[in-house]
């Protein structure tokens, strides 16, 4: 009988310095959630603050990994052929591939022109941002809708004229750190 007291009485304390390990593990785990959602909080509010100078200044490019058209076909394309450029007032809209074949010799199309009708819509909650904007070239005049993330995730829908919208998902850089290949205008 005494040693099962004993060994109740042992029971009683280990789990008692269980528990108490517990709730100090706990406790650190959520101390640890905290500051990673702080730390990332921080880093969102960096990340919107470069994209918002970014689009102030209307400077910077577009480089898209996808392309897709208006019934949802998607295409990976290389990001140095495929970009929206906007600097100032000129802007420069591409397609192209690694053919080389094309009337801008990088197989595709390039239309160079002056952008017209900037509207800027930032969303400070959500930390986001919707563009709109028209570039008039000399092969047509389109109107550009972005819709971009705090951390430079860009979809971009472009319509013309005629029927049909092309959609360029990539990512916002600074036009000093682009990496596209502007192939010759028409």
């Amino acid at each position: 009988m005494k040693k099962l007291g004993i060994f109740l009485t042992a029971i009683v304390l280990a789990s008692g310095l269980l528990a108490q390990d517990f709730s100090a593990n706990n406790q650190s785990s959520k101390d640890k959630r905290a500051r990673l959602k702080e730390q990332r909080n921080a880093e969102i509010a960096m990340e919107y603050a470069a994209t918002s100078n970014m689009l102030d200044s209307m400077s910077f490019v577009l480089e898209a990994y996808n392309l897709r058209d208006e019934w949802g076909h998607l295409v990976t394309v290389p990001s140095n052929l495929n970009f929206i450029m906007v600097d100032s007032t000129k802007s420069v809209i591409q397609i192209g591939s690694n053919t080389r074949l094309g009337a801008n010799g990088v197989g595709g199309v390039t239309a160079k022109g002056t952008v017209s009708n900037w509207k800027l819509i930032k969303e400070e909650k959500h930390k986001s941002f919707t563009l709109f904007m028209t570039v008039s070239t000399p092969i047509g005049i389109y109107d550009v809708s972005m819709f971009i993330n705090a951390d430079g995730n860009v979809t971009a829908t472009i319509s013309g004229i005629n029927p049909g919208k092309l959609i360029y998902e990539g990512a916002l850089v600074p036009l000093a750190n682009s990496r596209v290949f502007e192939g010759q205008s028409i």
